[in-house]
């Protein structure tokens, strides 16, 4: 699935720099950018985006007033402020408005990767259950941008490393064995599993380093290495 972004960022080079961010993955595509809160309001009206990055501070007033209108509104789409401000009390209202989450500038772009995946993954869950159940509300309400914590391995074995989770690996896992002969790339791995590309990526050094996959590099049309992954098979191990 592919999900629309609208960015209204006054900072022209942070605008880019996200929107450059999330068009690397082809399940993200920005329909428009705007630097204020007029032009905010009529792109989102047009647009209707499935995800809003949002700055607080913009020349004509605040982005918080905007996400206000959009709740007021009915507008359901996910919101995540960017902001170079410390106010704690911006970070409270963003909260109790319904924002999923809150970047300070300047933005790391491992912080915003994971935003990314909090998104795809409470979208995911919206969409797949049939019913509202604990372990689905605990899931969207948590602040865990990984998914579910991992759970220690069997028999007393330690518990896998930061950044890697249980629920993902297994999806990752999932993916390859569907083609255990295809060499496939981090992007095409993300977009199956529904994670990042980069998230995508960690996950398939992991199992590298686990001796599970083996790795080949190609080279694109522009001479830009690419590292494609596939299961190891039990004669290659």
């Amino acid at each position: 699935m592919t999900y629309s972004v609208v960015i209204v960022e006054d900072e022209s080079e942070v605008a880019r720099l996200l929107a450059e961010y999330l068009q690397r993955d082809e399940q993200f595509r920005v329909t428009a950018m705007v630097g204020d809160l007029a032009g905010g309001r009529a792109l989102l009206e047009r647009y209707r985006p499935d995800l809003l990055l949002l700055d607080v501070y913009l020349p004509d007033g605040s982005g918080l007033d905007l996400l206000a209108e959009l709740r007021a509104a009915g507008h359901g789409c996910e919101v995540m402020m960017v902001t170079a401000a410390s106010e704690v009390a911006a970070l409270e209202r963003a909260l109790q408005l319904g924002a999923f989450d809150f970047l300070v500038k300047p933005v790391l772009l491992q912080r915003l990767d994971r935003a990314l995946n909090t998104f795809m993954q409470r979208q995911r869950r919206l969409r797949q259950s049939p019913a509202i159940t604990q372990s689905m509300a605990d899931a969207l309400f948590s602040r865990d941008t990984e998914g579910e914590p991992a759970a220690p391995a069997k028999g007393g074995q330690a518990r896998l490393p930061k950044g890697i989770d249980a629920l993902t690996l297994s999806r990752v896992r999932a993916v390859l064995a569907k083609v255990p002969r295809d060499f496939l790339n981090a992007q095409e791995v993300g977009k199956r599993a529904g994670v990042s590309r980069s998230t995508a990526r960690r996950y398939l050094e992991y199992l590298l380093q686990r001796h599970e996959l083996e790795a080949d590099q190609t080279y694109g049309s522009i001479g830009r290495p690419e590292r494609r992954y596939r299961p190891l098979s039990r004669q290659d191990g």
